[in-house]
């Protein structure tokens, strides 16, 4: 108040203030409102501020409240996707060895790198490369393992290969990811359940760059089975070697050979070719002769004098000759204008005179086998060829295999549009006209024969071991018994002793000092050049047999003289008493034993 008053005693000199007149004192005051005369404050401005000031206050309880409450759980894997990442150890591949423990089928340490759906495999160097240099898709690397193939194209047709999976296929199997690898033919593709194993994985904290801060949790793969094959490798690089040679000597493109425990059922070996390297396999696909197609199993061949076998057994069992019946060879027989000749008359114009069944198998007399198909006709030989293995599928543990041909009327009525006619029965006697047999069907009959009856499911797989190789399994396929009796199967293994005896079609084998047995086969196809399929299908010893062989090389001329060699060579290694010594370096080497048991 006394401020007051000395102020007005300074200012109402210059008139600033009218005496009396204080209200300017209240406008000295804080937040001090002069307002109009007569005009009064409004209620509703407050409550208007309150209510939207509760508005907001509520809205913004009701975002926290959906944030934290409702969507709490889902925000909170969100936020720990951006701070906890679960990398991928993907399991590694169950290794395939031969039948003594060599590898044929292996992994070696590599990454795959993930971007979007896109895979791409890389090695170990490859993947500290990556690192050394900083590149940020190191961060997306998984853990994971590359296939190898030690032997390449020698073991192809028998392991496959892997490749990425497809889409459609991610869709219908289960237990996959993107850019898991599905086996690929060979015992890769029918085991494959077994040889994948189980993924595993490591939980990890991320900063927010990405940068690995610690694990969390991690969790070991479970590796595939092992699978141990029947196979040998050494003898798998003998049939290899041999029949490339025969191929290109012969001037062919294509052939194969298969080589059988006949005891067993066990496949030792299995060549196909052309071949192909696996580990590039899509370099293949549109090459020539198709090196893709596995021709022991999937190719189909007139089989020629092979095929004798069968009709021989379709002759004795039907009853229509005896192991005495007679037939006399002329060099040629007619069916009306038609004329059906012996391949000796056709060659060097002379005939064999009197001929009985061992001697028709002797010297693949084709006269034989025409008088012996006019007696039992066309439905006894294909139901013998049938009991035999032919026009089916035999279960071979690789896919692929196809189930060849027995024709008959209805076939030939269907696919042809005509009847059946007396000359294809004799052509199917001899292995001819529409009969198509496999490699793997021709060996069997050899098998079927030198084990006396019995139908062994051919195959690779021998038994499963864990990563430790602790025994999980042992694999047993079907066996059965063929309906001949051991008598007829005896008279055929007489023949087949003969044919490989001097006097015989397998002039390769007289000298062979064990004795073996087998049966030549030299097969038309309709070349314009007049070229023949060379077979030879054969086993050893004769009197104790152990290995079973077929070769056939595509257009190669006279079996006797191209495919019988072959078998020749791997009954000398597999029957030597030093045989691991007869291959180096992939090469066939001659030892002074070997020369003798071969020559």
């Amino acid at each position: 108040m006394a401020f007051k008053d000395e102020l007005a005693k300074v200012t109402s000199k210059q008139g600033h203030f009218k005496k009396g007149d204080d209200t300017w004192v209240d406008s000295m005051l804080p937040n001090f409102d002069s307002g109009e005369a007569g005009e009064e404050k409004s209620p509703w401005k407050v409550v208007y501020l309150l209510i939207i000031s509760l508005i907001i206050f509520f809205t913004l309880f009701l975002r926290l409240f959906h944030l934290q409450i409702v969507k709490g759980a889902e925000n909170r894997i969100l936020a720990d996707g951006n701070r906890i990442q679960i990398k991928m150890i993907h399991a590694p591949r169950g290794v395939i060895y031969d039948r003594s423990g060599r590898v044929l089928a292996e992994n070696s340490p590599g990454f795959r790198l993930k971007n979007g759906q896109k895979v791409t495999y890389i090695s170990r160097d490859e993947a500290l490369k990556l690192e050394a240099k900083g590149d940020p898709d190191f961060k997306n690397l998984e853990v994971d393992s590359i296939r190898s193939y030690p032997m390449g194209q020698v073991s192809a047709h028998i392991l496959g290969s892997v490749s990425e999976i497809t889409p459609d296929e991610l869709k219908n199997l289960k237990g996959y990811r993107i850019g898991d690898r599905l086996g690929r033919g060979g015992v890769e593709e029918t085991y494959e359940s077994l040889l994948k194993g189980v993924d595993g994985g490591e939980v990890v904290e991320v900063d927010a760059k990405g940068e690995v801060l610690r694990s969390l949790r991690k969790f070991d793969p479970t590796p595939g089975k092992n699978l141990y094959l029947s196979v040998d490798i050494d003898l798998q690089k003998l049939t290899f070697n041999l029949l490339q040679d025969a191929i290109k000597k012969a001037g062919s493109c294509c052939g194969s050979a298969i080589v059988e425990d006949p005891t067993t059922g066990q496949i030792l070996s299995l060549v196909s070719m052309p071949s192909f390297e696996p580990e590039h396999l899509s370099d293949y696909l549109s090459a020539d002769h198709f090196p893709i197609l596995n021709r022991a199993i999937a190719g189909t061949y007139p089989p020629g004098s092979t095929f004798k076998i069968a009709s021989s057994l379709a002759g004795l069992s039907s009853g229509k000759i005896t192991p005495d019946t007679i037939f006399e060879d002329t060099g040629e027989i007619y069916l009306g204008p038609y004329k059906f000749s012996n391949w000796y008359f056709n060659q060097y114009g002379r005939t064999e005179g009197p001929v009985n069944l061992v001697k028709a198998i002797q010297r693949s007399n084709d006269t034989y086998f025409y008088r012996l198909s006019q007696s039992t006709g066309e439905k006894v030989l294909g139901e013998a060829a049938k009991k035999m293995g032919l026009g089916k599928s035999l279960g071979i543990d690789i896919p692929g295999e196809v189930s060849g041909l027995i024709p008959d009327n209805d076939w030939k009525v269907k696919h042809v549009g005509e009847v059946w006619f007396p000359g294809d029965t004799l052509h199917m006697a001899i292995g001819q006209g529409f009969v198509l047999a496999t490699p793997l069907q021709i060996l069997n009959l050899s098998s079927v024969v030198a084990s006396g009856g019995n139908q062994l499911t051919p195959h690779l797989a021998l038994k499963l071991t864990d990563s430790k190789d602790n025994l999980v399994k042992e694999f047993k396929f079907p066996e059965s018994k063929v309906d001949f009796k051991k008598e007829y199967l005896d008279l055929v293994k007489k023949g087949m002793i003969e044919a490989a005896s001097s006097g015989g079609t397998a002039w390769p084998l007289f000298v062979f000092p064990i004795q073996t047995a087998g049966k030549t086969g030299t097969a038309e196809y309709g070349d314009p050049k007049n070229r023949t399929h060379a077979w030879y299908t054969a086993f050893a010893p004769a009197d104790n047999p152990k290995i079973a062989v077929v070769v056939l090389v595509e257009g190669g001329g006279e079996g006797s003289s191209v495919a019988s060699p072959i078998a020749k060579e791997i009954f000398r290694w597999f029957l030597s008493p030093d045989k691991k010594n007869l291959i180096k370096d992939n090469n066939v080497v001659a030892t002074d034993s070997a020369k003798q048991l071969g020559e």
